[in-house]
C-alpha cells in the first residue's frame, strides 16, 4: 500500500512538472496549486526569461610605488578562460557581484565590504588577481570586475575591490580611490580579450 501511495504522488508530480513546463499551460498550473507547491516544480528555463548577454571579465590594476595606477590588465579575457579553473573564476565573479548588489540598506560601507573581503568569491578573486604577473615597482593592487559584450557596447565595471598591498611590497598600501573608470577599461584592451 505504502508503494502504490509513492508511486501515485511521484507520478502526480511528474504530470504536473511536464504540465507546468508547457508555454501556454504553465502559469495556470502554477496559479491554480497551493503556493506551498508552486516551489516544487522545477522550472525549465535555462536562458530565459532574462538571458546573459554579457561576459565577466577580472582584471587587476597595480597600485606603483610613486603613488601613481598602471594600466589594467585581464585575469580572465571575454568568453572567459577554459576548463574548471575558468569557470570557478566565472562563477566567483558572478557570486561577488550578485553579493555586493543584494540588499545592505541596515549595514553601514564599512561593514559591507568588510563582509564582502571575507567571502569565498572574493578571496578567489583575490588570489587569482595576486598570482598574475605584477609590475616591479608595484606595491599594491586591486581587481575589477566587468561586463562586457562582443557587440558593439562598452564595457560597464561593475565591482572595484578595496586596494590590497602586494606580499613583496617594502611600503604599506594605504586606503586610496582605485581610479578605475569605464574609459580605463575601454583603453585597456578588454575587447580583444587579451591575456595578461
Amino acid at each position: 500500500m505504502a508503494s502504490l501511495c509513492v508511486a501515485v504522488v511521484l507520478a502526480t508530480w511528474l504530470l504536473l512538472t511536464a504540465a507546468a513546463a508547457l508555454p501556454r499551460l504553465g502559469q495556470t498550473v502554477r496559479g491554480r496549486l497551493p503556493a506551498w507547491c508552486v516551489p516544487l516544480l522545477p522550472s525549465w528555463t535555462f536562458f530565459a526569461p532574462n538571458p546573459a548577454t554579457k561576459d565577466k571579465v577580472l582584471m587587476y590594476r597595480d597600485v606603483l610605488a610613486n603613488g601613481t595606477f598602471g594600466p589594467l590588465r585581464l585575469v580572465l579575457p571575454e568568453g572567459g578562460a577554459r576548463g574548471r579553473p575558468g569557470k570557478a573564476l566565472f562563477d566567483a565573479a558572478s557570486h561577488l557581484v550578485r553579493q555586493a548588489a543584494h540588499g545592505w540598506e541596515e549595514e553601514d560601507a564599512r561593514t559591507r565590504d568588510a563582509h564582502l573581503m571575507i567571502s569565498t568569491s572574493y578571496l578567489v578573486l583575490l588570489n587569482r588577481a595576486a598570482s598574475a604577473a605584477h609590475d616591479a615597482t608595484a606595491i599594491g593592487f586591486a581587481f575589477v570586475i566587468a561586463h562586457a559584450s562582443l557587440r558593439d557596447e562598452a564595457p560597464e565595471v561593475v565591482f572595484v575591490s578595496a586596494v590590497h598591498r602586494l606580499e613583496n611590497a617594502a611600503e604599506g598600501v594605504g586606503a586610496w580611490d582605485t581610479g578605475v573608470r569605464e574609459g580605463d577599461v575601454r583603453e585597456s584592451g578588454v575587447r580583444e580579450g587579451n591575456r595578461c
